[in-house]
């Protein structure tokens, strides 16, 4: 083992490694339950999800990952504020 490198260790707190595809990069992914909401930070656990394959897994949350991508939703002209035209929905 050459000085430089690291043991495996030092990799699996500091960088995110997809178990299934190898990917390096995964998003924040939502709490599904009371397990992953409120027992999951006790042990220093955030779940995520891989860019690549979407696998989603628990890491430590000393791992930097990206932050969920939100959906831009576009609202039609019909719907905006400050529209003339009379709604054409009846109830």
């Amino acid at each position: 083992m050459s000085p430089d490198a690291e043991p495996s260790w030092g990799s699996f707190f500091e960088e995110f490694h997809c178990r299934e595809c190898g990917g390096d990069e995964a998003y924040r992914s939502r709490a599904r339950n009371f397990f992953e909401r409120y027992l999951l930070p006790l042990f220093l656990l955030q779940p995520v999800r891989c860019e690549r394959c979407f696998h989603r897994c628990y890491i430590l949350r000393t791992i930097a990952v990206l932050e969920r991508k939100q959906i831009e939703r576009k609202i039609p002209e019909s719907q905006r504020q400050g529209n003339s035209k009379p709604s054409t929905r009846i109830a």
